[in-house]
């Protein structure tokens, strides 16, 4: 049995600063939790002229020596992406090494192997920071929600969508300025695109929704909208109507072994847990059968949430050490089945502009009739120039169905534009 647990870090960007600081700040905390006391023995990094202010002899642009360095009983990986972290990560469990990693990317899309591969070693490989930084989600799916099948899961899974979203909202902002401040204050990177067209969103439902239906979801079943179409007037109709517009990773399991994922803006009752997460929170709303609703909400990104989640996986993988148990890898398994969009039942927010002219509502009428979508709700404005605005929020429809409507709307000549849809949950 080790009589100190050393730990080789890979990456020391935000997610690793925090969890260094936590380790070292929490230090008698943590050893008495774990049993054993510990080392940050190595720190992979890119860059070795960057003052760090910390020990510079820990560092190493050799990612490689950590990992094949046989006294270094747990890696940290904090590099984010596939490349190089997969083929780290996979090196590390092959050596023996248990593996504690904040990476979205590489567990969405590289999961299900990783963990099979770490259970067959007997080691642990633990990726609670991956999804809603310092908010526990992925341990309750594998633990204590284990025993229910979670039949639909949504959830706010960025912070930086869920900021612009709530000062547009808040502040009357347009989208370019809501996105401007994020970047300006750090939550929005300057390349935002991962955030705003649901990308990183993606990875994060998909490792949940595979967590709660035993079987890896492909990256490439999964629908995704942004939120690059929305705009104040639309948030301000949604308002009008009692809802919120917020950017959700939905999971609907609709039959055996498969699984809807889909992140798009949706328009969720005010009413709705959901609604009143603000700013760059997160939170997970989940339906299981015995369990019913719950949801959990706090903090999504940032060093410390972060580098806290990260050290409580460490917490879990040092107690087995100290125990000399077996790893604790749950494993899950390929071959999850992805529904399309097709076939899904909801309501829809639909903005058009149109010709101030006779008979206009009556011709958008009829191509609705034509597929079975009905009105639910509806508000017009005149605009200048001879146009109109038309708003429309209608009952359940089939997603296909819409799609050929809206196709063959945006055809008809009193359509100047069709600005927006979104779709309407509850």
């Amino acid at each position: 049995m080790a009589k100190v647990i050393r730990i080789g870090m890979l990456g020391f960007g935000t997610v690793g600063t925090g969890a260094y600081r936590m380790l070292e700040d929490n230090r008698v905390a943590i050893t008495k939790k774990i049993g054993l006391p510990f080392e940050v023995v190595k720190i992979g990094i890119k860059d070795h002229t960057k003052d760090r202010g910390i020990n510079d002899s820990l560092f190493t642009t050799d990612l490689n020596s950590i990992i094949e360095d046989p006294t270094i009983d747990v890696v940290m990986e904090l590099i984010g992406g596939v490349d190089p972290a997969a083929e780290l990560v996979e090196k590390a469990l092959i050596n023996g090494k248990h593996v504690v990693t904040a990476n979205k990317e590489l567990i969405a899309k590289h999961g299900s192997r990783l963990v099979h591969l770490a259970k067959s070693k007997g080691l642990d490989l633990h990726y609670e920071a991956a999804v809603g930084g310092g908010i526990p989600l992925i341990q309750p799916l594998k633990h204590q929600l284990a025993g229910n099948d979670v039949i639909r899961m949504m959830g706010i899974l960025n912070g930086t969508t869920n900021y612009i979203l709530t000062m547009m909202e808040e502040e009357q902002a347009d989208f370019g300025v809501a996105l401007a401040e994020a970047q300006a204050k750090g939550y929005a990177e300057a390349d935002p695109t991962n955030d705003v067209e649901g990308i990183d969103t993606g990875y994060k439902i998909s490792i949940l929704a595979s967590i709660a239906g035993g079987k890896q979801v492909p990256i490439e079943g999964i629908y995704r909208e942004g939120i690059t179409k929305l705009s104040i007037t639309d948030i301000e109709y949604a308002d009008s109507w009692g809802y919120k517009i917020k950017l959700l990773g939905i999971s609907d399991f609709v039959g055996p072994d498969t699984v809807r994922v889909r992140i798009h803006p949706t328009m969720i009752k005010s009413s709705h847990p959901l609604a009143s997460v603000n700013g760059v929170y997160n939170a997970l709303w989940l339906h299981g059968d015995f369990v019913g609703d719950v949801m959990f909400s706090g903090r999504g990104a940032g060093s410390d949430p972060t580098g806290s989640a990260v050290i409580g996986d460490f917490l879990d993988v040092g107690r087995n050490i100290a125990n000399g148990g077996s790893g604790s890898a749950i494993p899950y398994d390929l071959g999850m089945n992805t529904a399309n969009m097709d076939d899904l039942e909801t309501a829809y927010y639909l903005r058009m502009i149109v010709a101030d002219q006779p008979n206009t509502l009556g011709e958008i009428a009829m191509v609705f009739g034509k597929y079975g979508i009905s009105i639910a709700e509806m508000q017009m404005k005149t605009l200048p120039s001879n146009q109109g605005e038309i708003v429309f929020l209608t009952h359940e429809a089939v997603e296909r169905e819409f799609q050929k409507a809206l196709s063959e709307v945006a055809k008809l000549p009193c359509i100047v534009k069709v600005a927006t849809f979104v779709r309407v949950d509850g």
